[in-house]
């Protein structure tokens, strides 16, 4: 059996009337009393196995023996469910739509009545079309699954309310879109913004810091040294310091040089002598 399906017991004895009739359901009498035992929707509880016998006398008690065991097993009864067939992409192109019922976990072959409202409407297919002109005020639905054979009927489905759907998915599809196509805009304007931008002019830069100074700018600092003059005047000294070196016998090279001097030369310069200025040069006499 299935919940909600009614079952009914019932014992009997060939023997006189007059008899009391006791239940058992897995060996725990039960509290009815009669030949009949009914219960008139099952649930998964009600599962195990029943038994009966009778007893009479009010002094002396009688009883029979007890009748063989009844397995009573409860399955639970599949469900009915509605799903909306009408897809997204769909919703622009119809105001209708397209229900369908099905019987959750079922390898069974199910026929299908809806309702509305409650109400049984006259058809038997497994989808159902809902239309602004049918259907104005958008009711609520709910279908069942019926067949020959155990279970002939399933649970009803839970109520699906079509009240104002299609303007909902309108709606969200609008936005979706809008949300879509706006990032589609911004992307490819970011692509067309970089191919035809225009590089930046010249006098846009900033100026470069020079490394080294021009002559005019040389000119114009009073404490800067004339390059030219400074190499000329640096030649000269060190051609002259050369020439005299070589001269009085000193040694010259990368270092600095090392004078070699006689005692006749240190007698000379111990002498005292006088200095003139000639032209940036110095002049030595002799006394």
């Amino acid at each position: 059996m299935h919940t909600g399906d009614s079952v009914s017991f019932s014992c009997h004895i060939n023997v006189s009337s007059g008899w009391e009739y006791l239940w058992y359901k897995d060996g725990s009498p039960l509290a009815v009393s009669g030949n009949n035992h009914t219960i008139s929707s099952v649930v998964r509880t009600n599962t195990g196995s029943y038994q009966c016998r009778v007893k009479r006398g009010s002094n002396t008690v009688f009883f029979s023996d007890q009748s063989q065991a009844v397995r009573l097993d409860i399955e639970e009864r599949p469900l009915a469910d509605i799903i909306l067939v009408t897809g997204w992409s769909e919703v622009f192109s119809t105001d209708s739509l397209v229900l369908k019922c099905r019987v959750q976990e079922s390898q069974h072959i199910w026929n299908y009545t809806w309702f509305k409202e409650g109400q049984p409407i006259n058809l038997l297919s497994e989808k159902h079309t809902v239309t602004p002109e049918d259907d104005p005020e958008q009711s609520k639905y709910s279908c069942q699954g019926i067949r020959t054979g155990r279970p002939s009927y399933s649970k009803t489905s839970d109520l699906f309310k079509t009240k104002n759907l299609l303007l909902k998915r309108r709606v969200l599809l609008s936005i979706s879109g809008c949300i879509f196509f706006g990032i589609i805009a911004i992307f490819i304007g970011c692509i067309v913004l970089r191919v035809i931008r225009k590089p930046g002019n010249g006098e846009d830069k900033p100026e470069e810091a020079e490394l080294f100074l021009t002559m005019a700018q040389l000119k114009d600092h009073d404490n800067a040294p004339c390059p030219v003059v400074q190499y000329i005047t640096d030649a000269e000294l060190n051609a002259s310091s050369k020439k005299e070196a070589d001269e009085n016998g000193t040694i010259s090279g990368d270092t600095t040089p090392l004078p070699i001097s006689s005692q006749e030369d240190q007698a000379m310069t111990s002498e005292n002598h006088d200095t003139t200025e000639n032209n940036g040069g110095l002049v030595s006499f002799k006394q």
